[in-house]
């Protein structure tokens, strides 16, 4: 067995938690979790030659899980709006207007350059601590904060965007 395969092991058994609890707060549930970790760890064995050694192969798995999680968010709004014209129209009026400034929020984050949207999810919307996402994303805190301002003028601006053209 050589080293890279030794290391990913390793990585399926000490820091699988880690994987799932930062994917399980983008995606929101286990079974997707799950498959989405799955499908991380393959991409991420299947690329392994592209691994610089030197590297911490617990972030780069972490990125790929990640990217993983937004593809498949990705794909269920794609989903989701190409079954659109079959919903139910029935509903009040609040709720769906709460669940479209919801939508709205989601698709501005999912949006932003995958440097900032990583920012966002694991500085803001994970349950870590400000030096803890920092660390998950190979950054010093104060880079983190900087990136999660630039983010929300970001949000900002989309979710105005998205206003006016409503």
């Amino acid at each position: 067995m050589d080293e890279m395969e030794e290391r990913f092991r390793r990585l399926c058994r000490e820091e699988l938690d880690y994987l799932r609890g930062g994917v399980f707060r983008i995606v929101g549930n286990a079974a997707d979790t799950d498959d989405v970790i799955q499908e991380a760890l393959v991409r991420a064995y299947r690329r392994a030659g592209s691994f610089r050694k030197e590297a911490d192969l617990r972030s780069w798995v972490y990125k790929i899980a990640v990217n993983c999680a937004f593809d498949l968010l990705r794909d269920r709004k794609r989903q989701a709006e190409a079954g659109q014209h079959y919903a139910d129209e029935a509903g009040d009026g609040k709720d769906e207007a709460h669940e479209a400034q919801l939508a709205a929020l989601e698709h501005a984050v999912s949006e932003l350059p995958e440097l900032y949207r990583e920012a966002v999810v694991w500085g803001c919307l994970s349950d870590l601590s400000g030096s803890e996402a920092a660390a998950r994303l190979g950054c010093s805190e104060n880079t983190l904060y900087q990136r999660i301002f630039k983010a929300k003028q970001m949000l900002k601006k989309l979710m105005t965007e998205e206003e006016v053209t409503r």
